[in-house]
C-alpha cells in the first residue's frame, strides 16, 4: 500500500481563512473613491482596475498597502491576496511622489 503524502500549498497560492465579509475595500488615494473587490482578489488585478477608472490627470497607483495609525504599513505584492487585517486597518493605493533619485548625486529626476 502506498502512503499518503501531504503536499504544502505554494507560498504564492496559500489559502487564507474566510473573511467576515465577502469583499475588501480599497481607498484610491488619487480619486478619493473607495473600491470594493471580492475576497480572494489579487492586489495586481485590483491595481489594474483602479488605474483603469482614473481620469487622465490623476496619478496611477503603484501598489496597495494596509495602514493603521501607530503601525508599520504592510505592502501587497502583485500576486498577494487582498485581506482585511481587522480593526483600524485600512487598505489604500500608493502613488508616486514624482521624485526619483538614482545613483546619488549624479542622476536626479523630479516631475
Amino acid at each position: 500500500m502506498a502512503e499518503a503524502v501531504e503536499v504544502e500549498p505554494s507560498p504564492s497560492r496559500q489559502t487564507h481563512p474566510p473573511s467576515s465579509t465577502p469583499y475588501v475595500e480599497v481607498n484610491c488615494t488619487s480619486s478619493g473613491k473607495t473600491r470594493r473587490f471580492a475576497a480572494g482578489t489579487e492586489a495586481g488585478f485590483a491595481v489594474s482596475l483602479i488605474n483603469g477608472k482614473l481620469k487622465r490627470t490623476e496619478p496611477v497607483a503603484l501598489h496597495i498597502e494596509a495602514v493603521k495609525y501607530g503601525e508599520e504599513s504592510i505592502a501587497f505584492g502583485p500576486i498577494s491576496i487582498l485581506v482585511n487585517f481587522g480593526n483600524g486597518w485600512k487598505l489604500h493605493t500608493v502613488i508616486s511622489s514624482g521624485k526619483f533619485i538614482l545613483n546619488k548625486p549624479t542622476l536626479y529626476y523630479q516631475w
